[in-house]
């Protein structure tokens, strides 16, 4: 097989963990490929020749995008400059709308196809950009089976690859004990994988657990650091509310908590998964919020909500996401023994919806259809 070169850029760490996993899927259906671009610690892992990481474009909110336009700008320059200049054999978009849809026409323009990888989320806020993938997108990857029908609809060609999260907490959750029903001794804390979703939401939380002390003394708490972060932005809380620091998977975490407080995001996903009764919240600037409420068009930010269509976790948003609320929030889900018990039921079905497991070998044999021969893409391929 012949060497090719492929263009990756994935532009914060769940992207990254998902292009490594796809980059290991690839070598293992024979791709004797060269992939080098924009990622993380865990593409670096799989080979892949990292031109920038993602810390120059994860941010969360306008504001706080601010700081690194110029950047992302440069960063912007170079890969049209790449793309240009020496065309891959391939572009492999993963998410971040923000910089991937300029590269996508950027590639179509040099002749290079485009396999977009986890589709911008242009069913909640922004979908005239749809526009884009119509045009410069050979196929799009998704993640999440409603997400076919509303960029089909829309004349993208998409294909259901399964959620490789789905696939990891189905294993875990089958080799797991059953959960104790009795009393919640621990709970798991997800402040975000970015310093800004941190500072947004670690200082709730933690006044939280300290408000619940006096009324669930049993009650134990552990958070999860970014892989990313140093300690120190959440060490002075920590200490202050008696929480216990990790840096744990997530999947590791979530077999021994009875409950969650997650910030809406790849983490709130995978605690969800392996039946976790967890309150999701989230906060962002002022200004980001103001926007956002004119923009965005779901009911809901958790995935899990979204993908069921209906609520099945509380979610607690901007000024509702205060420690007062959190913190009753959390009281009414341990007090409410077979409310929890249901939750976990309903999480449990909706893990179930997604189909068989092997997302990458699919998304995997996808890519391989456009290295060789400009394969056509089926539109009944994939998990339906």
């Amino acid at each position: 097989m012949p060497r090719l070169r492929i263009l990756i850029v994935a532009g914060e760490a769940s992207s990254d963990a998902h292009g490594a996993g796809l980059v290991r899927a690839l070598r293992d259906e024979g791709l004797a490929g060269t992939f080098y671009g924009v990622g993380g610690p865990q593409l670096q892992d799989a080979g892949m020749e990292m031109l920038a990481t993602y810390d120059d474009l994860a941010v969360v909110g306008l504001w706080e995008a601010v700081r690194v336009v110029p950047r992302a700008l440069r960063l912007l320059a170079r890969l049209r400059g790449e793309l240009r200049r020496k065309p891959p054999d391939l572009f492999l978009p993963i998410d971040s709308p923000e910089i991937n849809l300029r590269l996508c026409k950027t590639a179509a323009a040099a002749g290079v196809p485009v396999v977009y990888f986890i589709a911008p989320q242009l069913w909640a806020w922004r979908a005239g950009r749809v526009r884009t993938l119509r045009r410069f997108v050979r196929e799009l990857l998704v993640l999440f089976p409603f997400e076919t029908e509303w960029f089909r609809e829309r004349g993208v060609t998409t294909t259901y690859v399964g959620h490789p999260l789905v696939d990891a907490a189905r294993a875990r959750a089958e080799a797991a004990e059953a959960p104790v029903a009795a009393g919640v001794r621990r709970g798991l804390l997800l402040p975000g994988s970015r310093a800004s979703e941190v500072r947004h939401h670690l200082p709730t939380m933690a006044q939280a657990v300290q408000r619940l002390s006096a009324t669930q003394p049993q009650l134990t708490w552990t958070l999860r650091m970014a892989d990313r972060l140093d300690a120190d932005a959440y060490r002075p809380w920590a200490e202050q509310a008696g929480i216990a620091l990790s840096r744990e998977p997530v999947l590791d975490l979530a077999d021994t908590a009875g409950i969650a407080v997650a910030a809406s995001g790849t983490a709130s996903f995978e605690v969800a998964l392996m039946g976790v009764p967890t309150t999701v919240v989230y906060r962002v600037s002022r200004l980001t919020w103001w926007v956002a409420r004119r923009m965005v068009s779901v009911p809901w930010v958790s995935m899990a909500n979204l993908s069921a269509g209906r609520r099945i976790l509380p979610e607690l948003l901007q000024d509702d996401c205060n420690p007062q609320r959190l913190a009753g929030e959390i009281e009414r889900i341990l007090e409410d023994a077979p409310g929890r018990a249901r939750m976990r039921a309903e999480l449990v079905t909706l893990r179930e919806r997604f189909g068989p497991r092997g997302a990458y070998q699919r998304a995997a044999k996808r890519v391989l259809a456009h290295l060789w021969a400009g394969a056509t893409p089926s539109e009944g391929e994939g998990t339906q």
